[in-house]
């Protein structure tokens, strides 16, 4: 009996992922507007800054402030939300629950998960949307933001 559940050790591991998918998607979307805020009011101040300056404001800001933005937010509040569902259901596993849980299935069902359910489709709507350099700010911004934290949850999964 205690072979079968080692073998089946990675089930725990996929439910628990999947209740903490939607959760995780909530705090990535209010990370995403928190960084709307608080880039708003640094625009704003920088603004104000060059309005008081007596050196003409460049011409290369706006690119620069859109590549930052949509590269900033999306990269930073997907991985928000990608931490919240895998590393949170690893650290309750591991301090709390002392249970051995296979994780990898779990981060590797969340690769195809992700990309279809908030990648492929966020990025086809971007492209309709926006500007190539945006719309390449923005994808890359995505795949930092979504791969990035699979790869440490990897990494934290093989040392355990």
């Amino acid at each position: 009996m205690k072979k079968i559940l080692t073998k089946l050790n990675f089930i725990p591991g996929i439910f628990v992922v999947m209740i903490a998918y939607f959760p995780g998607l909530l705090i990535g979307e209010l990370a995403t507007i928190i960084l709307k805020v608080v880039l708003k009011v640094f625009n704003s101040i920088i603004s104000f800054m060059e309005s008081v300056s007596p050196i003409p404001v460049p011409y290369v800001r706006g690119t620069v402030d859109v590549i930052f933005e949509a590269f900033a937010m999306t990269a930073l509040g997907r991985a928000a939300g990608i931490y919240i569902m895998i590393f949170v259901p690893m650290l309750i596993f591991k301090k709390f629950i002392k249970m051995n849980i296979n994780w990898f299935p779990a981060i590797f069902l969340l690769i195809p998960t992700l990309l279809w359910l908030g990648g492929i489709r966020q990025i086809q709507r971007y492209a309709e949307l926006y500007d190539g350099i945006y719309f390449a700010s923005i994808s890359l911004g995505f795949m930092l933001g979504t791969f990035t934290p699979l790869y440490l949850a990897y990494l934290y999964a093989k040392d355990e």
